[in-house]
């Protein structure tokens, strides 16, 4: 589990990507992934794999709350991992 922090307006629409180069051995890719976020509040739009990158886009949330959004990744060898990101929400 590796936890990266970002901030990002309310009304903004972005896109994160979460690597899994460092948590899955040189060949082996994401084939699937989830994507949940706490508190409730953001919006989880698409979600893209490519290789051992997995694309979340993200919009929506509160003004001062922090989220955390986690995505988890199940590779072709059957490796489930995870990688958290802490997404605080500012208008400021």
């Amino acid at each position: 589990m590796s936890i990266t922090s970002k901030t990002k307006q309310t009304s903004e629409n972005l896109d994160y990507d979460f690597e899994f180069t460092n948590a899955l051995l040189s060949g082996d890719n994401v084939s699937t992934a989830t994507a949940t976020a706490t508190p409730a509040g953001l919006t989880l739009g698409t979600k893209t794999i490519s290789g051992q990158t997995v694309k979340q886009w993200i919009s929506g949330g509160t003004d001062g709350v922090t989220y955390k959004v986690t995505i988890t990744a199940t590779s072709v060898a059957g490796r489930i991992r995870e990688l958290e990101l802490e997404l605080l929400v500012s208008n400021t």
